[in-house]
């Protein structure tokens, strides 16, 4: 993830780079790069649930065609999905402006990138539990066996997001 937050900082303008050099104002520009590649990070893992959940719709409309038995848990799942990614496309940041009150400091804003970043690999995971449901649809086996993992790692998203919103409301 830090790839992210390296591009932000090469694609700053040239005004930046001189202002870099007042007074304070590198270490606000810092907390302003981590913020952009927060955000970027942020949108990415909400874009990625939602395909999630597009595909999932997918496989829902395919198996509907046959058997209506699963519909109802596919529909629970993907609205779970897209609830959640819903709350981190607009979740609160982990940096308030120069001039806020609120400040959050650099290791708070560290760990709440790595909750983002975690956040990141479990919908990696996710979308790799999707190939036994597709499977089992498309070949016909074993629907319940294909759904559980699914709902196992949409919960630990869930708790996943959870946490970072309780470190972010401890630090805020």
């Amino acid at each position: 993830m830090d790839e992210i937050l390296e591009r932000v900082k090469t694609n700053r303008p040239a005004l930046e780079r001189w202002l870099r050099l007042l007074p304070g104002y590198a270490g606000y520009k810092e907390k302003e790069q981590r913020r952009d590649a927060d955000r970027i990070l942020r949108e990415t893992i909400g874009q990625r649930l939602q395909e999630l959940a597009d595909r999932l719709l997918g496989l829902q409309r395919e198996l509907a065609g046959r058997d209506l038995s699963h519909v109802d848990e596919i529909d629970r799942l993907v609205r779970r999905i897209q609830a959640l990614a819903d709350q981190i496309r607009v979740g609160r940041y982990g940096y308030a402006g120069f001039f806020d009150a609120i400040r959050v400091e650099e290791a708070a804003l560290e760990a709440l990138y790595q909750f983002d970043a975690d956040l990141l690999q479990k919908v990696e995971e996710l979308q790799k539990d999707v190939e036994p449901l597709d499977s089992a649809i498309r070949g016909g086996g074993d629907l319940l066996s294909a759904l559980r993992p699914l709902e196992r790692r949409i919960q630990e998203l869930q708790v996943a997001w959870t946490r970072r919103m309780e470190v972010l409301a401890r630090v805020s």
